[in-house]
C-alpha cells in the first residue's frame, strides 16, 4: 500500500492500530507518554496469565526494557518479524510478582 498524501498515512495507521486494541482515547493528539502507557496496558492484557506476567501488570523499567530491545532492532527486517509475532524476553521487577520477581519472561 502506498500513499501520496501524509493524512491518509496517518487515517490508515490509526485504522490498524485500532484492530490491535489501541483506544481513541490514546489515539487523538497522544504523548508519548499515554502511547507506552496504552502499549503496558495491552501487553498486560495479552500476557496477564500465571506462566507470563501472573496478573501482575508492567513496571516503568519494564517497559523500558521492552523499548531497549526495539530500539536495537536496526533494520526493517527485524523490526517486521518483531511486530508478526516474536516473543520478546523481559526480567521482571514487579515485587508483586512473586512468582517470576528476578526472573525472565516470554511476552507475546
Amino acid at each position: 500500500m502506498s500513499f501520496i498524501k501524509e493524512a491518509d498515512f496517518e487515517k490508515a495507521l490509526i485504522a490498524e492500530l485500532k484492530t490491535k486494541g489501541w483506544e481513541d482515547k490514546v489515539l487523538v493528539s497522544p504523548s508519548k507518554e499515554k502511547l507506552i502507557q496504552n502499549w503496558a496496558e495491552i501487553l498486560f492484557e495479552n500476557n496477564k496469565s500465571i506462566d507470563r506476567l501472573n496478573n501482575c501488570p508492567l513496571t516503568n523499567s519494564e517497559m523500558e526494557q521492552i523499548i531497549d530491545k526495539i530500539n536495537n532492532l536496526r533494520t526493517p527486517f527485524k523490526l517486521n518479524t518483531f511486530i508478526n509475532g516474536r516473543n520478546i524476553q523481559i526480567k521482571r521487577d514487579n515485587p508483586n510478582d512473586k512468582l517470576h520477581y528476578g526472573k525472565e519472561v516470554p511476552l507475546k
